[in-house]
């Protein structure tokens, strides 16, 4: 028995980090390890594919690291909708849905920081950072201290 037979197609989705090196994580040949991957997984018909792009190393973030590495080429081997993560901006988001590379765009720690994200994306507003050094912390703070868009244009 598997979750395919139990709950039928379309009913479950699989994340994907093909460039990730946490906890040592990797392989010599990443790129061809998750093709095959992506291939297999569009055989079990699932919702979706939630692809991560490398910008992060450790707990660092990578500057300058290009988007839809990862997504673009699996793209190719995937038939079911995308959510791409990894750092976007309003423009990148965009550009990799623009592209037909992804369904969907993912801002989760852009979340974490910015509780009421999709008004400042419609606004244009700037984003706050968010303080990885808080991420699992176990308090508030990092979580529900981030400042909201109206309380920053009453300042």
């Amino acid at each position: 028995m598997n979750v395919h037979d139990e709950r039928g197609p379309n009913r479950y989705a699989i994340r994907l980090s093909p460039s990730g090196v946490f906890n040592g994580m990797g392989d010599s040949d990443s790129e061809a390890l998750f093709e095959h991957v992506v291939r297999r997984l569009d055989q079990v018909e699932l919702s979706y594919l939630y692809i991560v792009e490398p910008r992060v190393v450790g707990s660092q973030d990578v500057e300058g690291m290009e988007h839809q590495i990862a997504t673009n080429r699996l793209r190719k081997l995937f038939r079911a909708p995308i959510i791409s993560a990894g750092g976007y901006d309003v423009p990148k988001a965009e550009a990799v849905i623009a592209a037909g590379d992804a369904e969907l765009v993912a801002f989760g720690r852009s979340f974490i920081a910015n509780p009421n994200l999709p008004e400042r994306l419609r606004a244009g507003a700037p984003l706050n950072r968010y303080d990885r050094d808080t991420f699992y912390g176990g308090t508030e703070k990092g979580y529900i201290d981030y400042p909201l868009l109206q309380a920053e244009a009453a300042e």
